[in-house]
């Protein structure tokens, strides 16, 4: 399906809503995409491939009305983040940029009813467990 917008999906800054997004799926896809150009562009630079890579997450958006599916959701999108961050950057990764990228999944992934609008009141937390970098 993304190959059908392949311009759209390889522009760090092209915006995503999925308002049935299950655990992910689909927006996993979008983040790698997006991910592997940031890779390409900016590996050699760590402050431009940290910029960027938080354009990228930030153009991400996704609704579910399940809140478990949520929190799946933002555990999987911050994982495929941390994971090819960590990997680039081993030895000089910044926990402020990981932790931006949480706080900005902790926003753009929401607990809601995309039919009707309404949010179905969940902090937005996104809780990661001990076994990644940073504490929740």
């Amino acid at each position: 399906m993304l190959d059908l917008v392949l311009e759209e999906s390889e522009r760090i800054d092209s915006r995503f809503l999925e308002p049935a997004c299950g655990n992910g799926n689909f927006l996993s896809e979008v983040l790698i995409r997006k991910l592997n150009i940031v890779k390409q562009w900016y590996s050699k630079n760590q402050v431009e491939y940290e910029r960027y890579s938080i354009v990228a997450i930030s153009s991400i958006y996704g609704i579910d009305i399940l809140k478990d599916n949520v929190i799946n959701c933002q555990e999987r999108l911050y994982e495929i983040f941390r994971s090819q961050y960590v990997q680039i950057f081993n030895s000089t990764y910044k926990e402020d940029c990981l932790k931006s990228a949480k706080f900005v999944l902790s926003k753009n992934i929401i607990w809601g009813d995309a039919l009707s609008f309404k949010n179905r009141n969940y902090s937005g937390k996104l809780k990661i467990s001990s076994k990644y970098v940073l504490a929740s």
